[in-house]
């Protein structure tokens, strides 16, 4: 991300509390600066994901509720990669498991 898009924390916050339109322009800038850097392989999932993101923020009363529904998306995101990544686990541990009996047995057949 280009930092000369994006102000210091002072100035944000002064946007956000008297200019959110202006705010929301570099927001969209610095948005439009990723898809443009992203691999194209990515584009498709990062333009879905960020139609997530803007649905979340239409649907909030409040900016506050805006940060708790895109902050709950990304927890359960992460959820289901740990729970992929633990089963991904569970498999290779069993895979590893038959791997040695087989080896295990082969070794004492032989003898």
């Amino acid at each position: 991300m280009n930092n000369d898009l994006l102000p210091d924390f002072d100035t944000l916050k002064d946007l956000a509390e008297h200019s959110p339109e202006k705010l929301e322009q570099i927001l969209r800038a610095n948005i439009a600066e990723i898809f443009a850097n992203a691999p194209q392989k990515n584009i498709r999932r990062l333009r879905g994901l960020q139609f997530q993101i803007d649905a979340q923020r239409k649907l909030s009363k409040s900016p506050m509720e805006s940060c708790v529904r895109i902050s709950r998306m990304m927890h359960d995101s992460f959820s289901e990669l740990n729970t992929a990544l633990k089963q991904f686990s569970v498999l290779m541990e069993k895979k590893s498991y038959k791997k040695v009996n087989v080896h295990l047995i082969s070794s004492t057949h032989g003898k």
